[in-house]
């Protein structure tokens, strides 16, 4: 499942935390958009390259993005040093 909203959130060492959740559902369409937009370009220097070899990777280049986005959902990331703590996790 694509994430929708992604949480983001900075703690200093004797400060009050920071964060905030950011709509990432927007981001999708955005890029959405843009895909459908490059389509015909990626298609036509695949179908160019097919025979040398890149075009078969230019083919698989959508698949691959969607399958990573799609993994997003669930990732939860927690880094800290000795000032900061800083997390992001997508939900």
């Amino acid at each position: 499942m694509l994430p929708i909203l992604m949480h983001f959130r900075i703690r200093k060492d004797g400060h009050r935390a920071f964060g905030f959740f950011f709509p990432i559902i927007l981001i999708w369409i955005i890029l959405a958009a843009l895909l459908i937009i490059l389509f015909p370009f990626v298609l036509s220097a695949a179908i160019l390259t097919w025979r040398r070899g890149p075009g078969r990777m230019l083919l698989l280049v959508y698949p691959m993005m969607a399958t990573v986005f799609w993994h997003l959902s669930g990732l939860h990331i927690e880094t800290k040093n000795v000032e900061n703590e800083i997390l992001i996790d997508f939900q």
